[in-house]
């Protein structure tokens, strides 16, 4: 376990079932860990922030292999989830005291969960059962019974990372394409069903060795994450993912097994992710990322027209205050909505690039 970046401490030793564990915090402030062992899933808690833990607790899950996703209702009940052959389990209470098979075919993997804020608990999974197989979404009824599923395919296997904010919106993110995958996309759910055909933020061949992952931060921007030929990528966005803001990515140092992240709140904001190399976890803090709009004005002096250049710094389509665009030479700063002229600035055709605090910078053209 690793609290706040430090150095990482064992808090299970000697398990001989050691895999994918989860983390929740309830509204109390508790936060449950929820791991594999050699009789199912364990449960170890911490009420000060993560620096003790008691237990291990056993649950009810007798189930060994990985714990593949977690989340929380509004009362603080946890739920937490298993899959195999013939079954994606979803076990609700402290120590999963109920539990229901969700997917009885063959077979469900990768799953995710995530509750939004009228409480409605969803699923999004991996499922082969299908002959070009699927990214299943399923809302799941007050006793885990699914509701009417959504299947997005064809998809080769990769995860479904399912999150939901604080205004009754969840969101899934996948790789459509088969037999390899072709992208990366993000669909909107609400009320446990998609409200479009979903925003594709990569384009390009997305081999079976590359990850997903996805966070929503406490304002509710949704952070899309990816790895592709050993860098790591993540666009964001402020629209409740009706699209999204510029792509930003930095080289990894070893080959990524799984990602984690976790959206965090300011201005302009960042978001903290944890690459799983199998042998170590690699943290990495990520910025947003600037595109640049150039347009111009044409105003009729006399019998000529004039022509004047604009550039307009953008986060996902918002105005970005505090930018600064610059060339050999010439250096002018946006205004509040990120708006500046370059014709008279001394900009002249060519590259050139913006700048504001907080942002990853991007380059661009001048006509």
């Amino acid at each position: 376990m690793s609290r706040s970046h430090g150095t990482p401490k064992a808090v299970v030793s000697a398990d001989p079932s050691a895999n994918r564990a989860q983390l929740v915090q309830q509204p109390s402030g508790a936060i449950q860990l929820y791991f594999p062992n050699a009789q199912g899933v364990g449960r170890l808690t911490s009420t000060d922030d993560g620096v003790s833990w008691t237990g291990p607790i056993q649950t009810q899950s007798h189930t060994i292999g990985p714990v593949e996703s977690a989340a929380v209702l509004p009362d603080g009940t946890p739920l937490f989830s298993q899959d195999g052959t013939g079954f994606v389990n979803v076990f609700r209470g402290l120590n999963g005291e109920a539990v229901k098979n969700v997917f009885t075919r063959c077979c469900g993997s990768h799953e995710s969960l995530a509750v939004d804020s009228t409480g409605l608990a969803q699923i999004a999974f991996f499922s082969n059962a299908d002959p070009n197989w699927a990214t299943v979404f399923e809302p799941l009824g007050a006793d885990l019974a699914p509701g009417t599923a959504v299947a997005l395919k064809p998809v080769a296997e990769h995860e479904a990372p399912l999150v939901a904010d604080r205004s009754g919106n969840a969101f899934l993110e996948w790789a459509p394409g088969y037999p390899t995958a072709t992208g990366v996309s993000v669909v909107l759910f609400r009320g446990g069903s998609p409200a479009g055909d979903g925003v594709s933020v990569f384009r390009g061949a997305f081999g079976d060795n590359e990850h997903l992952a996805l966070s929503v931060d406490p304002q509710e921007r949704v952070w899309t994450l990816w790895t592709h030929d050993g860098s790591l990528f993540a666009a964001r966005s402020r629209s409740h993912a009706m699209h999204f803001g510029a792509t930003v990515h930095v080289t990894l140092p070893e080959t990524a097994n799984a990602l984690s992240a976790l959206g965090l709140a300011g201005t302009p904001g960042t978001v903290d992710v944890v690459v799983n190399t199998g042998s170590s976890l690699v943290q990495q803090a990520l910025q947003p990322g600037l595109s640049v709009r150039v347009f111009k004005k044409v105003k009729k002096v006399g019998t000529k027209k004039v022509v004047t250049w604009w550039a307009q710094a953008l986060d996902d389509g918002f105005g970005v205050p505090g930018v600064t665009f610059s060339a050999a030479g010439s250096r002018v700063h946006g205004n509040a909505s990120g708006i500046a002229k370059l014709t008279g600035a001394g900009f002249k055709r060519g590259s050139a690039k913006a700048a504001a605090p907080g942002y990853v910078s991007a380059a661009f053209r001048v006509p």
